[in-house]
């Protein structure tokens, strides 16, 4: 499965209960050096294109600082652990 594949789709938590989208997913190193998913960016009211401006270690333009902040204010990091990508059956 690549990346792409998910971005977009809905992500529930581990009780079944709507997150959002995903809109990014965070990687690190696993033990053998290739990339393992740690954590999900989710949008829950909308299909959100981050741009690179949600990561907080970059410096930019104060007016594009603020417009990005504004943009992104719902989405939340979700550990990979805590997302399901399917609804459990018998959950609203």
């Amino acid at each position: 499965m690549r990346a792409s594949d998910l971005l977009g789709t809905d992500a529930y938590d581990v009780d079944g209960r709507y997150l959002g989208r995903i809109a990014d997913l965070l990687t690190e190193p696993g033990p053998d050096g290739t990339p393992v998913v740690r954590a999900a960016l989710v949008a829950p009211r909308r299909r959100v294109r981050l741009l690179g401006y949600e990561r907080d270690e970059l410096r930019r333009p104060w007016l594009i600082d603020r417009i990005a902040r504004w943009l992104h204010r719902d989405v939340r990091e979700i550990p990979w652990t805590s997302v399901r990508l399917a609804k459990l059956p018998g959950t609203d």
